[in-house]
């Protein structure tokens, strides 16, 4: 694996959270080290959605399995296209009740 392909999760994990926060939707980073390398997803949104973010043109095959269990959305992007959100419509439908 080369190094644009290594860095490339880390690059779409920064601009989703920038655009979030241009928003002014609060989103960081999570890191490995805050959560004891448990898998808890890439981004945390406003203090309380944990999100997973995919880069690359394989999207669309695996959407499924890259909404791993617990996490609440998933931001996803093919090369050079428009970020995509994909979350489970009883999570949606719960934010707006």
């Amino acid at each position: 694996m080369g190094k644009y392909q290594r860095n490339k999760g880390g690059r779409g994990e920064r601009e989703i959270v920038n655009l979030l926060k241009s928003h002014d939707i609060p989103a960081k980073r999570i890191s490995p080290l805050e959560t004891n390398h448990e898998d808890k997803g890439d981004i945390l949104v406003a203090e309380c959605w944990k999100a997973e973010v995919k880069v690359g043109d394989q999207i669309p095959k695996f959407i499924y399995e890259a909404m791993k269990e617990g996490e609440d959305m998933l931001f996803c992007k093919r090369d050079r296209k428009e970020w995509l959100v994909v979350m489970p419509v009883d999570k949606f439908i719960e934010r707006f009740l």
